[in-house]
């Protein structure tokens, strides 16, 4: 919302798919879900009926999906397990609650607005706090954190995931470094690539107990031409807004990134798709006082 008493529609060129949680779930595909299905079958111990779980920074749900994917029990069970999926953008919330009552999951998951580094939620409450992809990003990385220690109940764990190799982060980098002259300027800063950075950034916060592991994911889309289109369209956008320059430019710019995203890996199979491996942190911290 605008604080404006004027609005305008902001210029975007024809081409451009509107930035919506339909594009995010497009441009990620199962790369995100993929890692989340992995920790929780593999790094985490089961979850029990009567958990309350936070999926921090939702999206378009991956964390949420994965979780009654593995454990449909909560959604028929008398013992009530609630699920708090939250985002700062409440448009993404909108797309998520629809989707969660096209499931007949309302019982179970509770989507709500709210940042990362301000949660409304009770301290020392949670089993389970759920950052998937999303503490690069966040306007304040350690209150983000801290946030998660607050509201977690003690012998309640916390997994936070960044990416260790995330190869169009690469090309649009040298993407943008060509078109707008952005030297320097990472898409995602490159201390975030090393668990390291992550797990001290957790015991800042107060958790004592932190563990981390690299976990393969892959991108995959149905053609290579589809996909830069849609990523161009999410990551493409000069830090002044869209101007009817890239309207003008926009098959070349397009044009440019798909090489830089070949000479990074991605791989056109046989039938057309496009293929590229990606390599996760997964960061497991436990709140043990």
């Amino acid at each position: 919302m605008s604080n404006s008493a004027e609005t305008y529609e902001a210029f975007m060129p024809k081409k451009c798919f509107p930035r919506t949680s339909w594009l995010l779930g497009a441009m990620i595909g199962e790369s995100t879900i993929s890692v989340a299905r992995k920790y929780l079958n593999e790094l985490i111990p089961p979850i029990d009926p009567g958990a309350i779980i936070h999926d921090n920074g939702c999206g378009t749900g991956a964390v949420t999906r994965a979780i009654l994917e593995m454990y449909p029990e909560p959604l028929t069970s008398a013992t009530k397990t609630i699920i708090h999926a939250t985002d700062i953008n409440p448009a993404f919330i909108d797309d998520f609650g629809t989707y969660v009552v096209s499931r007949g999951w309302e019982r179970t998951v509770q989507p709500a607005t709210m940042p990362a580094e301000n949660l409304l939620l009770q301290d020392s409450t949670l089993t389970h706090s759920f950052t998937n992809f999303l503490i690069f990003g966040a306007r304040d990385p350690p209150k983000a954190a801290a946030e998660a220690y607050r509201t977690l109940a003690i012998g309640g764990v916390a997994v936070m995931t960044t990416w260790a190799i995330l190869p169009h982060t690469k090309a649009l980098d040298k993407t943008r470094e060509k078109l707008y002259g952005e030297h320097g300027m990472s898409h995602i800063q490159p201390e975030w690539s090393h668990p390291a950075h992550l797990e001290e950034l957790l015991k800042a916060a107060g958790f004592s107990r932190v563990e981390s592991r690299q976990v393969d994911s892959a991108l995959e889309h149905e053609s290579l031409a589809s996909w830069i289109e849609i990523a161009w369209s999410w990551m493409g956008m000069p830090r002044g807004g869209w101007t009817e320059r890239e309207e003008r430019k926009w098959d070349h710019d397009t044009e440019l990134f798909k090489q830089e995203c070949l000479r990074e890996g991605f791989e056109v199979i046989g039938d057309g798709s496009v293929r590229v491996k990606m390599v996760a942190n997964v960061v497991v911290a436990w709140k043990d006082e």
